[in-house]
């Protein structure tokens, strides 16, 4: 049994540990500047709060799962472990800077979103280009115990922040909003996020399994002065498709400039 070590307890971090743990595939090792936090996450998912040094020394892959600011306090301990293979959550910081840092090409960037505490997290998966191939198949069947692993190209990583990442909390207002009118209209509003909820995960499984396209599926619903078509009516006038591009534009214009920022910051750690 692989061990790996996670340097980080905070929400995704403990969110995968907590998925994953049930599982007994690896011998976790948790470590946290917080040690109550990383303490209490151990005894709740039966894994061993270490040091970061015995953490280092045993674990067979390490995932980082802290804030940009703190590797710049981490990188001469980390460094010292070349024969690590590495995973980051670490927001913004790009392969070639943990490369340089890390003196390591063993690295895998992965960005999961919050689903991942309910095994349904969508996953985009960034290898260095030269990491391993094994290494590579191995943190893809890591990030599926979880949810969905897609791998992408670094370049596209600020897209997919903005399409799936941050779009979750688009897909929540969508929830709210849809129940919203359901109370308008007389219903309670648990039961009406309980139909909203139940129809999208029946239109996505629809979408998927028939490969249809959306615009096919959508126009085969909508029967002539029926009232589908009149629903569909006021979200053509009110914009509907623009708004939801111009939030994905935002969010990848947004995720492009936090990682400049962050690289500006790790790099100033020593190399």
């Amino acid at each position: 049994m692989k061990t790996i070590g996670f340097i980080g307890c905070g929400t995704m971090g403990s969110a995968i540990v907590r998925n994953i743990a049930p599982l007994n595939t690896w011998n976790i090792l948790l470590h946290d500047i917080r040690e109550e936090v990383g303490k209490d996450l151990a005894s709740e998912t039966h894994s061993t709060f270490v040091s970061l040094e015995q953490l280092l020394e045993q674990a067979d892959t390490v995932v980082l799962a802290v804030k940009p600011q703190s590797l710049i306090e981490l990188y001469v301990q980390l460094k010292s472990y070349q024969a690590t293979q590495w995973i980051s959550l670490v927001a913004g910081v790009s392969l070639e800077t943990l490369s340089q840092q890390l003196h390591s090409s063993d690295i895998v960037r992965i960005m999961p979103n919050i689903a991942a505490s309910v095994g349904k997290a969508v996953t985009a998966v960034s290898p260095h280009k030269e990491a391993e191939t094994q290494f590579v198949e191995e943190v893809m069947a890591f990030v599926n115990t979880f949810g969905f692993g897609h791998q992408l190209e670094e370049k596209d990583l600020a897209a997919f922040i903005g399409v799936s990442a941050s779009a979750i909390a688009t897909c929540f207002a969508f929830l709210h909003g849809m129940a919203m009118g359901g109370v308008q209209q007389g219903l309670p509003y648990a039961t009406a996020l309980t139909l909203i909820s139940d129809t999208v995960e029946g239109a996505t499984a629809l979408s998927r399994q028939t490969k249809r396209h959306p615009e096919e599926l959508l126009t085969q619903v909508c029967s002539p002065g029926g009232t589908t078509i009149e629903a569909m009516k006021i979200v053509g006038e009110s914009g509907f498709m623009g708004i939801l591009m111009e939030s994905v534009e935002a969010a990848s214009e947004k995720a492009r400039e936090l990682e400049a920022l962050a690289n500006e910051i790790t790099q100033r750690g020593t190399v």
